[in-house]
């Protein structure tokens, strides 16, 4: 009889489960390797030449992307122009060098002017060496020129008017051609793929089946004749047949059948790991390696 317990115990269970872990191991080596790979080929360009032995060592510089863009340094604004001019319509008389003239406006003394007088003593002109402010500084406002004379009087005789004008004045923006070099390795993600862990099922599924049949079968009969009579007076006469058959058939069979079943299931789970810590440092000193320059000078962009 077949025994399935001699079936399972035969299988090499350390070879299956061992083979699956080996593929396992074998995968996430060549996934390292892929990374060095890409870090070698994409972040750096190739090393030096050996020599002797005509095998690249090491790496080359780190592979930059390059790139120009234009840096606004001032926004573009609006400029507010305030011009204020003291006009002299009468230069009037009697004013002199020898004391100062004061310039009032709407009542209030404004400093920050210099008066000019003809030859005989009129107001040619005042120019205004400080901009005054004040909200009585309108278009138009009263002026009022006045002196101290000799005699103690007061000389008002110049008539003057104030002009305020306010004009807007647009300021481009200023831009500066700006270069910037990134090192590429900052700019991608770079494929650290670990496996996180493995499902290994093996199962196993025996089917013993046995058949018996048996079938019995009978047969009989029997078969009698009799025959009487009387002959004569004193004699008699009989007779008798008698057939019996007897079949008996037997019919026996046996089979066994056993069915097979093995399945193997791998489930691997694989994730993006953290950066190495080595590998981080190298990021950490690219990113410190990233340069801007300035290529130009401030200017207004040009139309597209």
């Amino acid at each position: 009889m077949y025994n399935p317990a001699d079936e399972v115990s035969s299988i090499n269970f350390g070879a299956i489960i061992g083979g699956a872990l080996n593929a396992v191991v074998s995968a996430q080596k060549e996934s390292a390797e892929t990374t060095v790979d890409f870090v070698r080929k994409v972040g750096f360009k190739p090393g030096s030449i050996d020599a002797q032995t005509g095998k690249e060592v090491g790496v080359g510089d780190p592979i930059c992307v390059s790139f120009s863009y234009d840096k606004e340094v001032s926004p573009s604004q609006v400029q507010n122009t305030r011009s204020i001019t003291v006009t002299v319509t009468d230069g009037g008389s009697g004013y002199t060098n020898e004391k100062p003239v004061t310039i009032a406006v709407e009542g209030n003394i404004i400093s920050g002017t210099n008066v000019r007088l003809t030859p005989d003593g009129a107001i040619e002109a005042v120019d205004l060496t400080v901009i005054p402010s004040g909200s009585y500084i309108t278009d138009g406002a009263a002026v009022t020129a006045s002196q101290e004379k000799e005699d103690g009087t007061v000389n008002t005789s110049a008539k003057l008017e104030l002009s305020v004008t306010e004009s807007e004045t647009a300021i481009p923006a200023l831009y500066q051609k700006m270069q910037i070099e990134v090192p590429i390795l900052t700019m991608m993600p770079i494929p650290f793929i670990k496996i996180d862990h493995t499902d290994i099922e093996f199962n196993v599924k025996i089917n013993s089946i046995t058949n018996s049949n048996s079938a019995d079968s009978s047969n009989s009969s029997v078969t009698t004749d009799s025959n009487a009579g009387y002959k004569g007076w004193w004699g008699f006469h009989a007779s008798t047949n008698l057939k019996t058959s007897v079949s008996n058939q037997k019919t026996s069979s046996s089979g066994e059948e056993v069915k097979k079943d093995y399945s193997l299931n791998i489930k691997v789970h694989a994730v993006q790991d953290d950066i190495p810590e080595g590998m981080s440092r190298i990021l950490d000193i690219l990113e410190q390696s990233i340069t801007t320059k300035v290529i130009s000078q401030p200017a207004e962009k040009a139309d597209s």
